[in-house]
């Protein structure tokens, strides 16, 4: 998700989600970061076949953790998938709910392809949702090298 220019993962109409679970410094189980993943795909997540947690991942469909990872702790895991537009809303409040049965901390990145305007897709839910957008996030501004096909 931090390559983009590169990799072209995220389109525009498409929010990626990073759910970095654990960090700063307390850790986390990987049954918490099942029940995450769980809520992610029962709202249709496309899941990053490339993340580790990923790999994890005994259920296809369901995307349910191996059972015998569940009890291992981490410093960190990212939950990483990617979602149209008009599904973010319900994501997000899924992870406030999430957020509630987790013995965790975790953060939530949205990705995204900035607007021609400059204007970022997501900017009106996190206000209807009263969710802070903080200033200090991340901006490919299309240096790397080779730049992925198509729109970005």
């Amino acid at each position: 998700m931090k390559t983009n220019d590169v990799t072209g993962r995220f389109k525009r109409g498409w929010v990626g989600i990073g759910i970095e679970l654990g960090r700063p410094g307390i850790g986390t189980r990987f049954h918490d970061v099942d029940k995450v993943a769980q809520a992610m795909a029962r709202l249709g997540a496309k899941f990053e076949p490339k993340n580790p947690v990923t790999l994890l991942m005994k259920d296809v469909g369901a995307r349910k953790l191996k059972e015998d990872v569940l009890d291992e702790k981490v410093l960190s895991a990212i939950v990483e998938c990617t979602f149209p537009i008009e599904k973010i809303k319900a994501a997000l409040i899924a992870l406030k709910e999430v957020a509630r049965d987790v013995d965790t901390v975790f953060s939530v990145d949205c990705i995204s392809v900035v607007e021609p305007d400059g204007s970022l897709p997501v900017d009106k839910i996190l206000s209807e949702l009263e969710i802070p957008r903080y200033i200090n996030g991340k901006t490919n501004v299309g240096l790397g090298r080779p730049l992925a096909e198509g729109e970005n």
